[in-house]
C-alpha cells in the first residue's frame, strides 16, 4: 500500500533518511505528516513512526482503505540516525536539529525542509520524548510563534485538544497536558513553530521517559491515530487552514511588495542561501526607477535602488514565511532568529511594486 519509499537524503555519516508515503496525493485531500527522532536519544518516536507506517502498509483493507480515501499520509521514520547510534541528542556535529530549521546549517535540517516542500502537508506532527516523573505521561503542544496564520493556529489547538481527550480517555484524567509555553518555545527554529509559519497545522508530541519503553511507544502511536482520526472526520477543515495560509499574499501584500538588499552587504550571501534553502524565489531589480521603501528596523525611507539590487518578491505563496525570515518585529530575538538584525543585514521593505527578474544566482549575475 506504500505509494513511495524514498531515500530523501543522507545523514552526515551517509545513512539514508527514509520518507514513507501513502495515498495518491490528490491536492483536494489533506496530507498528514509525522516526523520522528530529530533527537537521537529519544528512540520511542522512531518505533512509533515505524509502527504507524507498518500499520498503514499491512493493515486490513477494511480499516485502512477508508482512511486513505480521506487523507494522504507521510512518515519521516528517523531524522537523526547518527545520533540514535551514539545515543546523543544532536547529530554528528553536536547540533540540535530541532533548532536548525531557520538557518539550515546541517544536512539533516535541509532534508527536513526538502521533505516538507515535497509533500506540502496540511498537518505536521513532530514526535519526541521528555524526562521527568509524575502523573503526566504525555505532553502535546500547538505552535506558539506569533507569526502563525490564525486559521493554522486555531486548527492546531483543535488537534491538541483531541489528542489530550484521547489519551485521558484511555490512560485516565490528568495523564496528559499541553506543553507549557515558554519564551524559547516560541522560537522559529523549533519544528512545530517553523512549519506552522509555513502553513501546516502542527503539533509536538512528548512521551515521558519515566514510563516503560513499550508504554512510551504506545502513547505516541495512540496520539498519532487520534490526529489521523480527527483529520479524517473533517478533512476539509485542515485543507482549508493550509490553503488560507498559502494564499495570504498571493496577490501581493498591501504593506510590503518586496525586500531589497545590496549584494555588497557582507550578510547577503548568507541571506540568499537561507532563502533559497527554504524554497524562495530570489531575483534582482530590473530597472533604475526609484522605489518607495523603508528600512526593516529603523523605518528610515530610501528610494534609490540601482538596477541589479538583490530582491525577494513578496508575491509568492505564504508571505508569512518571508516575514519570519526577513522582518524583525519583536524585542524577543528568538522569535526571529534569522532576522536581518541577527546577521547585521541592511534590508528595506518596498511599499510599491518593483520590476524584477527571478534568478537564483542573483549576486553572481550582478557581479558579471
Amino acid at each position: 500500500r506504500v505509494t513511495n519509499l524514498t531515500e530523501i537524503g543522507y545523514s552526515i555519516n551517509n545513512q539514508p533518511l527514509l520518507l514513507v508515503e501513502f495515498g495518491d496525493y490528490d491536492p483536494a485531500v489533506p496530507t498528514v505528516y509525522f516526523v520522528a527522532a530529530q533527537h537521537g536519544n529519544e528512540p520511542a518516536s522512531v518505533d512509533s513512526a515505524y509502527l504507524l507506517a507498518r500499520h498503514f502498509a499491512r493493515g486490513s483493507p477494511e480499516e485502512v482503505d477508508p482512511i486513505l480515501e480521506k487523507i494522504n499520509l507521510a512518515v519521516f521514520v528517523m531524522v537523526n540516525p547518527d545520533g540514535r547510534d551514539s545515543g546523543s541528542r544532536g547529530n554528528v556535529n553536536g547540533t540540535d536539529l530541532n533548532r536548525d530549521h531557520m538557518k539550515l546549517l546541517e544536512p539533516e535540517g535541509k532534508i527536513m525542509q526538502k521533505a516538507f516542500q515535497k509533500i506540502h502537508p496540511s498537518v505536521t506532527v513532530d514526535m519526541h520524548e521528555f524526562g521527568g516523573a509524575g502523573t503526566i505521561i504525555f505532553q502535546v503542544a500547538a505552535p506558539q510563534n506569533p507569526v502563525t496564520h490564525p486559521d493554522v493556529l486555531a486548527a492546531s489547538y483543535v488537534l491538541e485538544t483531541d489528542v489530550i481527550e484521547a489519551i485521558n480517555e484511555e490512560w485516565g484524567f490528568g495523564s496528559v497536558t499541553n506543553y507549557p509555553p515558554t519564551t524559547s518555545s516560541q522560537d522559529s527554529s523549533i519544528h512545530r513553530n517553523h512549519f506552522a509559519v509555513h502553513g501546516s497545522v502542527s503539533l509536538l508530541f512528548e512521551s515521558a521517559v519515566s514510563e516503560e519503553y513499550s508504554e512510551r511507544v504506545r502513547l505516541q502511536s495512540w496520539a498519532a491515530i487520534a490526529v489521523i482520526d480527527e483529520v479524517v472526520d473533517d478533512p476539509g477543515y485542515y485543507l482549508d487552514a493550509r490553503q488560507s495560509s498559502d494564499e495570504e499574499g498571493q496577490e501581493g501584500n498591501d504593506i510590503v511588495y518586496a525586500y531589497l538588499f545590496e549584494c555588497n552587504d557582507p550578510a547577503t550571501t548568507e541571506t540568499l542561501r537561507i532563502l533559497k534553502d527554504h524554497g524562495f524565489k530570489v531575483g534582482y531589480k530590473a530597472d533604475d526607477e526609484s522605489v518607495t521603501s523603508i528600512h526593516y528596523e529603523t523605518f528610515l525611507p530610501k528610494t534609490s535602488f540601482p538596477n541589479g539590487t538583490a530582491l525577494v518578491p513578496m508575491d509568492q505563496i505564504g508571505w508569512r514565511m518571508i516575514t519570519e525570515l526577513m522582518e524583525y518585529t519583536s524585542t524577543k530575538d528568538q522569535h526571529y532568529t534569522n532576522s536581518p538584525k541577527d546577521r547585521g543585514q541592511d534590508a528595506w521593505r518596498a511599499l510599491e511594486s518593483v520590476n524584477y527578474e527571478v534568478n537564483d544566482n542573483v549576486c553572481s549575475v550582478i557581479a558579471k
